[in-house]
């Protein structure tokens, strides 16, 4: 018997809030029977993380989206900074654009968050309880306010474009340093280009992160969630924070860090679809 066929990943654009909305798309074989996932990523990277993985959830059988959120990857940028509630709602437009387009059906959907991801993903459960069933999320910045505050104080830390382009090399050393060390040249020559699309608008999704109380979030979330911890710069965050989610199921992943949604794509999609089929 023949494995079934592997969702090629399809790039398309639709109208957001803010423009126009930059998303990637994998769909099963047949007509879906699963719920779809919207896939969320972290700051200031774009649905780019996610394509590993995509195919491998899709040919469960379910619709796989990951949008670049306004002002990354593709999308169409707002002119000013704006918060995570405000992420939520474009995200929230764009599942409703989708269905608008008979690309996903109706009914709750499930979520997934990367970093940044994960705090917009928590934003749409607690604020649209109906609409999300269940949740995977990558590591938690959950941080109090005072440690907010902190961070946003040195926001300018973020490397963004100058002259001399001394921001590349900046940039490609910070990521050095939270890199998956399995993770191969061409993958990080990749993860930089996406990195510098933004360009000033880079350290827009960490200011809406440290703006947002997502302790407060995490303590109202009801939904079932998968907590993923990989052991990158959120791993002590993310085990101190976990506790706050009612329904809360911790895997931890020592040894990993960004880059592993390539580096352990089958198995991450496994896990992933494993936890959203339960009931």
């Amino acid at each position: 018997m023949s494995a079934p066929a592997v969702s090629p990943v399809r790039r398309a654009y639709c109208e957001g809030p803010y423009g126009q909305v930059h998303y990637r798309i994998a769909r099963p074989a047949c007509p879906p029977t699963l719920p779809p996932l919207l896939c969320l990523h972290q700051t200031p990277k774009s649905g780019f993380d996610y394509e590993p993985v995509m195919p491998l959830l899709a040919m469960k059988g379910r619709v796989v989206l990951a949008p670049d959120t306004p002002g990354y990857g593709g999308s169409d940028a707002p002119p000013a900074p704006i918060g995570i509630p405000d992420f939520g709602h474009a995200m929230a437009a764009f599942l409703e654009t989708m269905r608008a387009d008979g690309v996903i059906g109706e009914g709750p959907v499930d979520v997934m968050g990367y970093h940044t991801g994960s705090v917009t993903a928590t934003d749409l459960a607690v604020t649209r309880p109906r609409l999300i069933r269940r949740l995977v999320l990558v590591s938690l910045a959950a941080y109090d306010a005072e440690e907010r505050a902190r961070r946003l104080t040195t926001i300018e830390r973020f490397p963004v474009p100058r002259p001399d382009a001394s921001h590349v090399a900046e940039l490609w050393n910070l990521m050095e340093t939270m890199h998956d060390a399995r993770i191969d040249l061409d993958w990080k020559h990749a993860s930089l280009a996406e990195h510098l699309r933004p360009g000033a608008r880079l350290p827009w999704g960490f200011r809406a992160v440290y703006e947002y109380d997502f302790i407060g979030a995490l303590e109202k979330l009801r939904q079932p969630t998968l907590l993923l911890c990989p052991q990158d710069d959120l791993w002590d965050v993310t085990h101190r924070e976990a506790h706050r989610i009612a329904d809360a199921r911790l895997v931890e992943l020592p040894g990993a860090a960004h880059g592993f949604l390539k580096l352990d794509a089958e198995a991450v999609a496994a896990r992933i679809d494993t936890f959203l089929k339960e009931r």
